[in-house]
């Protein structure tokens, strides 16, 4: 019954279409570009890459090939791969870094995590850890007023009321989750909140304390910038 309701129409397969794949490849290659132009950058430098995922596309692939990296996640080593020479993966809980030493990396980066983390407490845990085993970092979240929200990729969705983006996530199976709202809108509405969350530049910095915000070039992300 639940697959009776995905659309045939689908926002997700036209971000599959080789033309589009090209342009959010350039798209990554520029925001990495951007978000190294905002610290000090040496040869050989240690990257500590928060939530790293599972494929590198989000910044591996756009690092010099010198660079060592360790990328840490909850996911299983197997799903990870990611073909940077000198990237290390090490399946690791962010809230506890007590395996590294204060100051130890050059560098930490996070791409598309922290608005994952909607639990206040557990975001200020990470960045406390992050804050103490970098020397720099760099986090990527969405913009609170992006003009085209890049989780759900529908021009400010995330400015619109519950109940309409309920709507078109289920019109237009936005994330795949059209069967998940048939089924049971309030659970999706919990899940919902307890996934995503857009906060201010403002507010970002009261989590990442002493750190600039940076809108990027695409006018879609920031970078929280501590240097």
């Amino acid at each position: 019954m639940a697959e009776s309701v995905i659309p045939m129409f689908s926002l997700e397969n036209i971000y599959r279409l080789p033309f589009v794949q090209r342009i959010l490849v350039e798209r990554r290659r520029n925001r990495a570009r951007f978000l190294l132009s905002k610290v000090r950058q040496r040869p050989g430098m240690s990257i500590l890459d928060v939530g790293c995922g599972t494929d590198g596309n989000s910044l591996e692939s756009e690092l010099p090939s010198d660079y060592t990296i360790t990328g840490i996640d909850l996911l299983d080593p197997e799903e990870v791969h990611i073909s940077h020479a000198r990237f290390q993966y090490l399946r690791q809980d962010a809230r506890d870094l007590s395996r590294f030493a204060d100051k130890q990396f050059d560098l930490a980066v996070s791409v598309g995590m922290m608005e994952h983390i909607c639990n206040r407490t557990v975001l200020e845990q990470i960045a406390s850890e992050i804050d103490r085993v970098s020397q720099q970092y760099v986090i990527v979240v969405p913009w609170k007023y992006a003009w085209l929200e890049p989780h759900f990729k529908l021009p400010f969705f995330q400015l619109l009321p519950c109940s309409l983006q309920r709507e078109l996530t289920k019109l237009f199976n936005l994330q795949n989750y059209a069967a998940f709202v048939e089924a049971d809108p309030e659970q999706f509405a919990q899940h919902f909140q307890e996934h995503y969350q857009w906060l201010s530049d403002s507010e970002w910095r009261q989590v990442f304390k002493g750190s600039r915000v940076h809108l990027n070039p695409t006018l879609e992300s920031i970078s929280i910038v501590k240097t």
